[in-house]
């Protein structure tokens, strides 16, 4: 049978109890000295992990820095590994419209939306600013500059994961309409009319975007 275990943070701070030896996440049935409100559950490793809220009258100061585990020796590795699904994981994508009211797709030959359509975006590079990494991204898959235009929305989604991962979607202007794609990323590109586009992506990210966009024509 699965441990199941509670993951509980406060500001950073995790609440964590010593059992074999080891730094370790309470289980469910243990009793606690205050009341939890749990907010996720996930499986990590061979756990059911709660994440949990504590009800708290005061900040725990004694308790486990959330960013002081990695350096700690005796610490369970579903502790660890808790620790790091609980960061958030941050890309950005931008809807690209010409003077067509065409918008710019690509497709890619990598990662988990391989032979997908998908408005052009990618991973938030460490320090960087999302509209930094937008502008990038495009460039990066596409070879077209664009002038960022505005935030349409910021969307969560988990895909499957122990982890949430966040969606900055943009629209923005080609200021060049030459594709030069990477072989090694991206399959295919082409402008498509909203509605196809909106069609052919399965990414709710930019589905949510074509719906702030485009609400008409995608009705």
């Amino acid at each position: 049978m699965a441990r199941r275990l509670r993951y509980i943070e406060f500001d950073g701070q995790v609440f964590l109890v010593r059992r074999n030896g080891a730094l370790t996440f309470p289980d469910v049935g243990d009793p606690l000295p205050f009341e939890v409100r749990e907010q996720h559950a996930t499986r990590v490793l061979d756990a059911e992990v709660s994440y949990c809220r504590p009800v708290l009258s005061r900040f725990p100061s004694e308790w486990v820095y959330k960013d002081d585990v990695p350096h700690l020796p005796d610490v369970d590795p579903i502790v660890r590994q808790a620790i790091n699904a609980s960061l958030a994981r941050c890309v950005v994508g931008v809807l690209i419209v010409n003077h067509e009211e065409r918008v710019l797709m690509v497709k890619s030959n990598r990662g988990f939306t391989k032979g997908m359509w998908n408005i052009p975006g990618g991973f938030i590079d460490y320090g960087e600013h999302p509209e930094e990494a937008a502008v990038r991204e495009v460039r990066e898959e596409t070879g077209v500059a664009i002038r960022l235009g505005r935030l349409l929305g910021v969307y969560k989604e988990r895909f499957q994961s122990p982890y949430f991962m966040y969606g900055f979607m943009y629209d923005g202007e080609p200021l060049s309409t030459s594709l030069t794609t990477d072989p090694n990323e991206i399959e295919a590109a082409s402008w498509m009319e909203p509605s196809q586009a909106h069609r052919e992506t399965r990414n709710p990210f930019a589905r949510a975007a074509f719906e702030k966009r485009f609400p008409r024509i995608v009705a």
